[in-house]
């Protein structure tokens, strides 16, 4: 969580001001627009600014939006993604990460746009670090969807002989099949046939069972959770629990043991709002260390 110093907090609230009314300029070019941007951004991750951050990101997201809806260009569709991944980054310093998710929700026609024209890397990019933020919170249905996406943009990579993104990651089907199989595995349904029959098709059967028996290996070594989780019931409620428990904890996230007290806040907000009955990790792991 970001201390502020009322000073120091002032003179960053005050340097966005600044860069947002150059961004909206037409008398600074894109280059040094988005030299600013990129300096007041890493600025604000070295202050653990996250509440400014946060803000800002989503007063540049919202605009982007209405750009974008008044004339949808895969370039504002990408311009969209990326601000989205700023923003899960600034939730994800505030132990907030749900919070993010209607901004994702809004982003899903930008992401079907790019798909669409074939803008393969950033679809790829932008659905691994989205499932990879779902996946922070155990949020497995929204990963799983969203490591799929991944995994069918890296096909298509493949497909063009593209083996080397700009940024030199090497793209590994293996790895996104690896991702694909471990959320599933956190889902009622787990690895699907059809799931199976794709991934066997590209992979190989040895190799995908190779990656199979990893990523089930990884999974099983996991602390144990309530299956309770996986129910519909539980599903249509998690993002309102959670919005109670932080008011239940006062807002405050992250400090030493905050587990614990988040755990005792989930157990009771499940049974007395909505009688559900649900065991800890610390419950169902009592030979685990868990802070």
């Amino acid at each position: 969580m970001y201390n502020k110093d009322d000073s120091r907090h002032q003179d960053l609230v005050n340097r966005g001001k600044q860069l947002e009314q150059l961004l909206q300029s037409t008398e600074h070019s894109e280059q040094n627009k988005q030299t600013a941007l990129m300096d007041y951004l890493n600025l604000l991750n070295t202050e653990r600014a996250s509440d400014l951050g946060i803000s800002f990101t989503q007063r540049m997201l919202k605009r982007i939006m209405a750009a974008f809806e008044a004339h949808p260009t895969a370039d504002l569709a990408v311009d969209q993604l990326y601000t989205c991944l700023l923003l899960q980054q600034f939730h994800s310093m505030q132990f907030d990460l749900w919070r993010a998710h209607p901004a994702i929700e809004k982003c899903r026609n930008a992401l079907t746009m790019l798909e669409a024209e074939g803008r393969w890397s950033d679809c790829l990019r932008y659905c691994q670090d989205t499932a990879n933020s779902y996946a922070e919170i155990h949020f497995w249905p929204e990963a799983l969807a969203y490591t799929q996406r991944a995994y069918s943009s890296m096909r298509e990579l493949l497909k063009q002989k593209v083996k080397v993104l700009e940024n030199g990651e090497l793209l590994d089907l293996s790895d996104t099949a690896f991702s694909v199989i471990t959320c599933a595995l956190h889902t009622a349904n787990g690895v699907t046939p059809e799931m199976e029959a794709t991934m066997q098709q590209d992979l190989g059967t040895d190799a995908y069972a190779a990656v199979y028996a990893e990523a089930k290996d990884a999974a099983d070594s996991e602390p144990m959770t309530d299956p309770v989780e996986l129910t519909d019931e539980y599903l249509a409620i998690r993002f309102e629990l959670e919005e109670k428990i932080d008011e239940a904890l006062e807002h405050e996230r992250g400090y030493y043991d905050y587990c614990r007290e988040y755990w005792m806040a989930k157990r009771m907000i499940l049974r007395s709002d909505y009688g559900i009955r649900w065991k800890s990790p610390i419950v169902l792991n009592p030979n685990d260390e868990f802070h």
